[in-house]
């Protein structure tokens, strides 16, 4: 009987521990509700134009097009085809990215290119999330680029890496709506 209440105890507490890193990622499902969401904020999310071969870029959030645009890693290149073709886990770090910089851009109540932080301490998120060595990588593929862009980017790739979908809808919600 003991060994049944070790191994029902020992259940029990993988459980509570799988679960919530289980419902940390962001299903497909998820990512197709940031997508809605993104897209109630009046911005045209495109993917795979002509744009992305030209820019060899994963994905942009331009705010004066009001457009988002992901290049998927799948698509036809030299083709310019602007259809979905089958998610990867990268095209899925990539809306969460450029979705972090559209709430950024929404944190001063207009969605006018104007980016500002949504965590308090972004640099401390960076840190937690990414390591030094990431946030070092992040200044040097971003050093043509202000200290401010820097952090922008810093926070959107650390949101990205998150993975949790939901918590940017949720943003989106209150900050963009």
């Amino acid at each position: 009987m003991k060994l049944q209440t070790l191994a029902l105890a020992a259940l029990t507490a993988i459980s509570t521990i799988a679960a919530p890193m289980a419902q940390a990622k962001g299903t497909y499902a998820e990512h197709g509700q940031l997508g809605n969401a993104v897209r109630a904020t009046g911005i045209t999310l495109k993917f795979n134009p002509a744009e992305c071969d030209e820019k060899d870029a994963m994905g942009w959030y331009w705010a004066a097009r009001q457009e988002m645009v992901i290049c998927q890693e799948n698509r036809r290149r030299g083709f310019g085809l602007q259809h979905e073709v089958t998610w990867t886990e990268e095209d899925l770090d990539t809306l969460r990215h450029e979705a972090q910089h559209l709430i950024q851009d929404c944190m001063d109540g207009s969605l006018d290119g104007s980016l500002s932080s949504v965590y308090k301490e972004p640099l401390d998120l960076g840190v937690e999330v990414l390591g030094k060595d990431g946030i070092f990588r992040i200044m040097q593929a971003y050093s043509q680029t202000s200290q401010h862009i820097q952090v922008m980017e810093i926070e959107a790739f650390s949101v990205a890496r998150m993975n949790v979908p939901m918590e940017q809808v949720a943003d989106i919600q209150r900050y963009c709506l």
